[in-house]
């Protein structure tokens, strides 16, 4: 079933919701000792300032703080990225120390908070929360922390067999799945579909204003999606799309072609 997306009305397209910072990305068991291991947070703005913003990771045993830290003086990158984690991760803005992120089942939370609210074993809480994702490896649901950040599904990052290897990435429905990890880049497993005949081809891809659709030979719906799985735009076209009002980032272009959804990923600069 296709999933439904929540629009606000504005010149007769869909905008952003008022959110802007999620938590995109957690790997929370890598190769070894664990030190690779990363969280990544997407803004749909680019370099948005992370002052007055902290990461709180809880543990399920006790269903309270472990950890917590201060993202005052940071800001996420020209693509809308910030990465906290591991010296070794590729462009981590944060270090933490080797295997700071427990492998579950935990919890990763994002806070209108400073480090200083969240002391060794603090309570779970809704108060405040920007964003969580309530995570495991093959362990039993948590429900305390489940109930406790308001979340109905806790991840497994060894959906796959490759826990080690694997990141929990976050999808067009909001939820999560496993892949190779992307620090600091679009998350890899997406559910971009194959276009079909007639091929479909977007470009330019990078885009700066417009982009235009190669292989139309009618009007077809479209829609285009943030990363985050909110809609950000949709229409109609005949092969032309004014891109110009989009934030820098990764999108997914979606298309309706003979009853047939074709998805391509769209790049904008």
């Amino acid at each position: 079933m296709k999933p439904t997306y929540t629009l606000l009305a504005f010149l007769g397209v869909g905008i952003l919701s008022a959110q802007t910072l999620i938590i995109n990305e957690v790997d929370a068991d890598s190769p070894g000792a664990d030190t690779a291991e990363f969280i990544e947070l997407y803004s749909s703005t680019p370099n948005l300032p992370l002052d007055g913003y902290a990461l709180v990771l809880f543990n399920g045993s006790n269903d309270a703080s472990y950890a917590s830290y201060d993202l005052d003086g940071h800001s996420t990158d020209s693509n809308g990225y910030f990465v906290i984690g591991d010296s070794g991760v590729i462009g981590v803005s944060e270090i933490l120390n080797s295997s700071a992120i427990q492998n579950g089942p935990d919890a990763v939370a994002l806070y209108q908070a400073n480090k200083s609210d969240f002391p060794i074993k603090a309570a779970v809480t809704t108060t405040n929360l920007i964003d969580a994702v309530v995570y495991d490896s093959d362990d039993a649901d948590d429900t305390g922390l489940l109930t406790g950040l308001g979340k109905t599904v806790q991840y497994n990052e060894n959906e796959l067999l490759n826990a080690s290897n694997h990141s929990l990435q976050r999808q067009l429905n909001d939820g999560f799945k496993t892949g190779t990890p992307t620090p600091n880049s679009g998350n890899q497993v997406l559910a971009i579909t194959a276009p079909k005949i007639p091929m479909l081809h977007i470009h330019p891809n990078p885009a700066l204003n417009t982009i235009k659709i190669d292989g139309l030979n009618n009007e077809v719906e479209f829609s285009i999606f943030s990363l985050s799985g909110h809609c950000v735009l949709s229409n109609r076209t005949d092969g032309s799309i004014d891109v110009s009002r989009l934030t820098n980032g990764f999108y997914m272009l979606e298309i309706i072609l003979n009853e047939e959804v074709i998805r391509l990923k769209l790049i904008k600069h």
